[in-house]
């Protein structure tokens, strides 16, 4: 789906350009690089990883370690969550109520449950959920867009002609 969005981009930008300002073909393409990263990080990547003495949740921006003794809860009503003996609730957007993940969540519920055990640790007694954000080189897609965006409303770019 990504790999379609892109080639009808290109595909768009080289046939149709040649009434535009030259200058406008870099912020598409910025455009572009920046849509198909979001689409990355929405649909393609978040997903959890079950081992047997714990979760690693990948989201949107962040990875998450969830020690098995620190599950208390997973809820898959209206998406999927986790929720920990001290009270965090971590949302899974791997399992989300999409429609790209639609009927699987029971199923994945039911796999991330192995890694709990039968009764929780108390609070002080199990490991901290370990939270890291989660960027690589390619999040500086994210950039062109907004400097862009600054750039043309002061005038700075776009001034061709």
């Amino acid at each position: 789906m990504i790999l379609a969005a892109e080639a009808f981009g290109v595909w768009a930008m080289a046939e149709g350009w040649n009434g535009n300002d030259p200058g406008e073909a870099p912020a598409f393409g910025a455009f572009l690089l920046a849509l198909s990263r979001f689409m990355w990080r929405a649909v393609v990547r978040p997903r959890v990883d079950v081992y047997a003495d714990g979760l690693q949740v990948i989201g949107f921006w962040g990875r998450h370690w969830i020690p098995g003794g620190a599950i208390r809860r997973i809820d898959t009503e209206d998406g999927m969550t986790v929720t920990t003996t001290g009270g965090d609730v971590i949302e899974i957007y791997a399992f989300s109520a999409s429609l790209i993940d639609r009927g699987r969540t029971p199923a994945a519920a039911q796999q991330m449950r192995r890694a709990k055990p039968a009764r929780p640790g108390r609070p002080g007694k199990v490991p901290d959920v370990l939270r890291s954000p989660d960027s690589t080189w390619a999040d500086l897609l994210f950039v062109p867009m907004p400097v862009l965006a600054v750039l043309a409303m002061t005038g700075v770019y776009g001034t061709w002609n």
